[in-house]
């Protein structure tokens, strides 16, 4: 019995000293792990370069090609477009909004599309008792330790491998107010500046006492129904808000492809190179004052009704036909800015004023292309615009100032989001 516990004793020490005091066992301090820590990050970036490098010798439209491909082959299929839309709007600033009915494909779009580039994916669901940023980003508990919230870890990814876009899709991000929550973020990203290697840095998050990595997108997906809460005009200004407002519900077998693979790519893909209208744009000045041009008549129709758009909204809508220019002309012009009356100046609107109806017709004219034979007080002016959509210069803005004529004409008050 002695001999038997005496070698139990043994093995124990054994057990023991193996595991803290082994010469394999390598004791770091602080200062040594950080270094591991930043030569780890050094090689994941110089590993996704590599990888990366073989993607990109592809053309733009080549690349959204093989991403439909592999989309399509996981059984999903988008409106003609969306897919440029999409990665125009990311390209432009990484904050997007896909809004539309429940069961259209938002967030399966958010994933497909990020595995379809070799990005990280990361969800978290909006909970409705959200109130500030500490919900999302942590906070210190009562002895002071600093409780992770559900971004950190899309952080961390997105630290861990700058090369590597990561995407972070807020599902159902208006069941709390998005103005409460995300304000602190809202804020940060409009500090974006550009550093001298090239990154893309911003001031520090509260919370998180650092920045937004320049490799992390947030997309947001949202329903407008009675269980949410509309967006402020701070959100609105901040993000391309996509609908989602047509699914066709037959399967397009003869577009899967049941050996797409996933691309590679490195976050310069999505990284954009606009940050400031006055720096940035120089070699492109002329296309900018056509697109601005256009803008100013959009804001002066916008402004009778008090609904007008600043710089922020002018500039982002440049970076977007900018992007659009820089990957030879993915969209049409006119689809392009289309894209973005839709995006970035319909939501905004909203009232029950006269001037609303007057400025909604003001509107159609001009997407229609200076159209001059709508007779306001006549009846059903709704429905007149939405027949005369598919010839308009931008059909899909026209078609949507059509519905919300309707409904002001219905209800006596409009919004974007019928």
């Amino acid at each position: 019995m002695l001999a038997d516990d005496l070698k139990a004793m043994c093995e124990i020490y054994r057990t023991y000293y193996e595991k803290y005091f082994s010469s394999e066992k390598i004791v770091t301090t602080p200062e040594q792990e950080e270094q591991h820590d930043n030569e780890q990050e050094e090689e994941n970036e110089v590993e996704h370069e590599e990888e990366g490098e073989k993607e990109m010798h592809m053309t733009v439209k080549e690349m959204i090609d093989r991403i439909k491909s592999y989309i399509a082959s996981r059984g999903f299929t988008y409106t003609s477009s969306l897919i440029e839309n999409f990665y125009l709007s990311l390209k432009s600033k990484p904050f997007v909004i896909l809004a539309g009915t429940s069961g259209t494909g938002k967030t399966r779009l958010v994933k497909l599309f990020a595995e379809a580039i070799g990005a990280d994916y990361k969800l978290v669901s909006v909970r409705p008792g959200w109130s500030d940023g500490s919900d999302l980003f942590g906070h210190n508990d009562l002895n002071g330790n600093f409780i992770e919230g559900p971004i950190c870890s899309a952080f961390d990814a997105a630290k861990r491998d700058p090369q590597k876009p990561v995407f972070l899709c807020l599902d159902e991000m208006n069941l709390a107010r998005v103005e409460y929550y995300l304000s602190d973020f809202l804020s940060v990203i409009e500090s974006r500046e550009k550093s001298a290697d090239g990154k893309i840095t911003t001031d520090a998050i509260a919370q998180y006492k650092e920045g937004i990595p320049d490799n992390l997108y947030i997309i947001g997906t949202v329903n407008m129904d009675e269980t949410t809460f509309p967006f402020s005009k701070k959100v609105l200004d901040r993000a391309n808000t996509i609908e989602f407002s047509y699914v066709d519900l037959l399967p397009q077998f003869d577009m899967i492809d049941p050996e797409a693979e996933p691309l590679q790519l490195p976050n310069s893909f999505l990284r954009t190179e606009y940050l400031v209208l006055a720096r940035d744009c120089e070699a492109e000045k002329d296309f900018v004052i056509k697109v601005c041009d256009e803008l100013q008549q959009l804001n002066e129709i916008l402004r009778k009704a008090n609904a007008h758009v600043g710089y922020r909204v002018r500039d982002e809508i440049v970076f977007y036909m900018l992007n659009n220019l820089k990957a030879e002309n993915l969209l049409i012009y006119e689809q392009a800015l289309d894209n973005e009356i839709m995006q970035k100046i319909l939501p905004r609107i909203q009232g029950s004023a006269a001037a609303v109806k007057d400025m909604l017709a003001e509107l159609f004219k001009f997407c229609m292309g200076d159209y001059s034979g709508l007779d306001i007080e006549s009846g059903s002016v709704g429905q007149q615009m939405q027949d005369l959509a598919d010839s308009a210069k931008y059909p899909e803005s026209t078609k949507k100032i059509g519905y919300m004529m309707t409904r002001y004409e219905e209800d006596g008050f409009t919004s974007y989001w019928l």
